[in-house]
């Protein structure tokens, strides 16, 4: 019997996403993928899915959703967000199943901003481009190439290898930034150093002037480019900080343009990117800048917790006042077996 997770409703900006639709942006097309990257990865290892394996990215607010046909073995990781099955409490970043039937709510994002529901097997939509991540300004890959809405039946792939529920991530949430290390940007030499040590020595507050292709900064004054806005269009990347022509400062990111002509005064270096994409709106942080090298060592490090996450993993404790299926668990193990012998 196959899976289906139905959208009772969802809130503005939900879509299908995954690691990303890498080599084409030399053909006008981004990068895409989810915005943090290290709550992918921690789904994947709970539900031993891969990165490719599609999943909801919110923006903000989740919604309500009703599984259909066989049960689906869940997690939610990214922003933290009340969530509960059948009115259940659902601890996060932990895995949980699902019976048909069942609803599941997910809330609001609380003190970050992208949460993610993650099924085993992923969603079972096509691949466009080495990719199952929508990309909504084209209008294709995900769920018919757009953001979820309330109605969309939304099938589940079956599983390669089996899971095991209340499974949690036993690391702590990430704490909040507040300080972003940056390199310099590809056209930094285009602004003065009074300029330069300016923005790095700036307070900035993330504005609501925010999404997927990127975030505006609010800040006191504005940087201007000695050189104006005169340069050649070249390859943008993702935590690229873009100067426009008003001054202020714009932090490029998963669906950004895949050229552009703004100068760059600094890069948010790879190993920070999640954490600034999960600064809520009104949060203040600063910039420091730090050495190549630096930027190089620090994504090492990056990768390397990602790679060890399994290492993180153990067996939910759970209250067996609250747990309503209790049958399934061998309590006495070596004396008796509750499912079999009831």
């Amino acid at each position: 019997m196959t899976s289906m997770l139905r959208v009772v409703s969802v809130a503005p900006g939900a879509s299908l996403q995954d690691n990303g639709r890498h080599g084409y942006q030399r053909y006008g097309i981004a990068e895409g993928g989810v915005m943090d990257r290290t709550a992918l990865a921690e789904g994947a290892a709970l539900l031993n899915n891969t990165l490719d394996d599609a999943v909801i990215e919110f923006s903000g607010n989740g919604g309500v959703f009703e599984v259909c046909g066989a049960p689906v073995l869940i997690a939610c990781t990214g922003a933290d967000m009340h969530a509960t099955v059948d009115d259940q409490p659902v601890p996060w970043r932990s895995t949980v199943m699902v019976n048909a039937g069942q609803i599941m709510t997910i809330g609001a994002a609380r003190q970050a901003v992208y949460g993610y529901l993650h099924v085993q097997g992923g969603f079972d939509v096509p691949q466009v481009l080495g990719s199952r991540g929508t990309h909504t300004r084209a209008g294709f890959g995900g769920y018919h190439g757009r953001f979820l809405r309330a109605g969309d039946e939304l099938p589940v792939a079956m599983p390669s290898c089996s899971g095991q529920a209340y499974l949690s991530m036993t690391t702590g949430l990430p704490q909040q930034a507040k300080v972003i290390r940056i390199v310099r940007g590809a056209q930094a030499d285009k602004f003065s150093d009074e300029v330069y040590q300016r923005f790095v020595n700036t307070v900035f507050t993330m504005s609501p002037a925010r999404d997927r292709m990127g975030a505006r900064l609010d800040s006191p004054h504005g940087f201007k480019s000695e050189t104006g806005l005169s340069g050649i269009s070249d390859a943008v990347l993702a935590g690229d900080v873009q100067i426009g022509g008003d001054g202020l400062a714009t932090v490029l990111l998963s669906d950004r343009q895949p050229t552009g002509g703004y100068p760059r005064i600094a890069t948010v270096i790879s190993a920070d990117l999640d954490r600034f994409v999960q600064l809520p709106v009104l949060s203040e942080f600063c910039f420091e800048c730090v050495g190549m090298e630096q930027a190089v060592d620090a994504l090492a490090t990056y990768c390397q917790s990602l790679l060890s996450l399994k290492d993180n993993i153990a067996p939910l404790h759970r209250n067996p006042a609250e747990m309503t299926d209790l049958l399934s668990y061998n309590l006495v193990d070596g004396v008796i077996d509750a499912k079999r012998d009831s």
